[in-house]
């Protein structure tokens, strides 16, 4: 899939979040939905992919570790 493509996803959120994104989106003036995407958009923009894949890989890492000293 290209990057610009759109594709839907239904998630699902707190009513407490979905308050607060709510007013924070009137504050905006933008609509609930454009708020969301705006905010998931440019929160995507400031990490680039390496840095998202190495921080996956320590997260895993981790819980890896976690486990083994459980045990």
């Amino acid at each position: 899939m290209e990057s610009n493509q759109k594709k839907r996803k239904l998630i699902d959120i707190s009513d407490r979040t979905g308050k607060i994104l709510g007013m924070m989106a009137v504050q905006n003036n933008m609509s609930f939905k454009t708020y969301i995407e705006t905010l998931l958009d440019d929160k995507a923009n400031e990490i680039s992919k390496d840095e998202v894949l190495f921080a996956w890989k320590d997260e895993i890492k981790q819980k890896r570790t976690k486990t083994v000293r459980k045990k």
